[in-house]
């Protein structure tokens, strides 16, 4: 399956989690030896269908390119014993620096209603840094594709789930604080997601339930108990959460009311693993391990309409899909990423559901994150480069790639002031990369709104610290 190594989440009391535990459920079996001598044709014949069953594994995104390899191997061995022809996959190959190939699949732009949609352009040039500012120690931070276990807050608070341990670390001020831990030993968290205002957190878990809490206070408001499976994927519009768990299924919640789901669907025929409300809130894209892209209708008349289906259904994916980025200075702009088999960021024009442009990573692609400053996107990778690589828009060209995690990047989150980019890989660190200098006019502007709506503020420039509590 997926996951390489097995954990299971760690139940130290102290706040920083042990090592000596490790996370559930992450082995992958090991096919035996071909002997071609010692079969007959028939079982020739059921090894091979076994064999290619393994190939379309739902948890594919998981699985090493080694094994694939392997597998893939194992196969046409198979198939030539038998006669058989056989269309395999291409399979990777690890390297220490490949020669970028880029490129785009078509040069046409978004198309434009007004001129204040234009692409924001700078022309100075900066000094990116390619190694990370900071370096956190993650123990147990879980090595599953399909989670999102990292998520930075408008008041510049993360939130970091380590196995069944959520710990909160204060960007401004390095404090780290354990929130809470699952009860059971085999449970974990799978998602978490802030409100937009930062008030309250969304948590997902294996036990089928989203908790949600209030952060400042440490309690525990509200748990949800309407899923069949995990939940690892998790969105805010508004008042209304989104959930996607690992049977495909998304649920609507308006947690302003006891009733609290509004609508619950159908939608992927294997597990959510992305989830994102355009800035709008207009539009819903979901992404699943069905190598589908689902665009969805948003409000309607006061609640959640969806018409009976998807707007756009997207196949043109060949692997899971669980990077999604809505652009926040181009309307109807949506950036997705494919797995391991794909490899490519693709732009989508989402008022028509037609791709607009898209471009060969090399690598298997875990995050994506706008700046709009700079009118640039960032990507998290892993097999097999495990790095993050930051594209000029529209031309999708490369202007730097930073490296640093000996393992791939699965969860990736911006900071409130749009300056610093935190990532966490299955290398068990979190690393804080400055990827871009802070817009001083947007950044007084955004915190005087902060104030007015919460009370509260910001810090725009806080640096982050290294504490030796849980993260260090």
């Amino acid at each position: 399956m997926e996951n390489r190594r097995s954990h299971s989440p760690g139940r130290k009391s102290s706040q920083s989690p042990g090592r000596g535990s490790r996370s559930p459920g992450r082995t992958v079996a090991t096919p035996d030896r071909f002997i071609p001598s010692r079969m007959n044709q028939d079982a020739i014949s059921v090894s091979h269908a076994k064999i290619m069953a393994d190939l379309t594994d739902k948890d594919d995104e998981n699985v090493s390119p080694s094994t694939k390899a392997s597998r893939e191997q194992m196969g046409a061995n198979l198939a030539a014993a038998q006669g058989m022809r056989t269309d395999g996959k291409i399979i990777l190959h690890y390297e220490d620096k490949p020669a970028p190939k880029q490129g785009t699949c078509s040069a046409q732009l978004l198309y434009q209603s007004s001129s204040s949609a234009k692409v924001k352009k700078t022309h100075v040039e900066r000094h990116i840094p390619t190694s990370a500012e900071r370096v956190l120690d993650a123990p147990e931070l879980m090595d599953d594709f399909y989670l999102n276990l990292i998520d930075w807050s408008s008041n510049n608070h993360l939130a970091i789930a380590l196995g069944g341990v959520l710990y909160m670390w204060n960007a401004s001020s390095g404090d780290i604080q354990q929130l809470f831990e699952m009860e059971h030993e085999s449970s974990f968290i799978s998602s978490v997601a802030w409100i937009p205002d930062g008030k309250y957190l969304a948590v997902g878990t294996s036990d089928k339930e989203v908790q949600l809490w209030d952060v400042a206070a440490s309690k525990c408001l509200r748990r949800l108990k309407s899923h069949n499976n995990r939940v690892g994927s998790l969105a805010w519009n508004k008042h209304i959460l989104t959930s996607g768990d690992r049977c495909g299924e998304i649920q609507h919640h308006d947690v302003r009311i006891p009733e609290h789901l509004t609508a619950s669907f159908k939608a992927h025929s294997q597990e959510v693993c992305g989830l994102k409300w355009s800035p709008s809130g207009n539009m819903l894209a979901s992404g699943g391990n069905d190598n589908t892209l689902l665009l969805w209708p948003g409000y309607n008349s006061g609640g959640v309409g969806f018409g009976g289906g998807p707007l756009h259904t997207i196949t043109e994916h060949t692997a899971a899909v669980k990077a999604l980025a809505w652009c926040p200075f181009q309307s109807h702009c949506l950036a997705s990423g494919g797995g391991t088999s794909d490899r490519h960021i693709r732009i989508w024009n989402a008022q028509n559901g037609r791709q607009v442009s898209c471009v060969d990573t090399k690598s298997q692609v875990c995050g994506l994150l706008w700046n709009e400053t700079y009118g640039e996107l960032i990507s998290g990778h892993g097999y097999a480069k495990n790095q993050l690589t930051i594209w000029r828009y529209p031309q999708l060209e490369q202007v730097a790639e930073l490296t640093g995690h000996t393992e791939r990047i699965l969860y990736m989150s911006l900071s409130p002031d749009a300056t610093t980019v935190v990532s966490g890989a299955a290398d068990e660190t979190i690393r804080l990369w400055k990827c871009w200098d802070v817009d001083e006019a947007a950044m007084k502007k955004k915190l005087a709104g902060a104030q007015r709506s919460t009370g509260s503020s910001v810090k725009a420039k806080a640096k982050p610290s290294i504490q030796a509590r849980g993260l260090r």
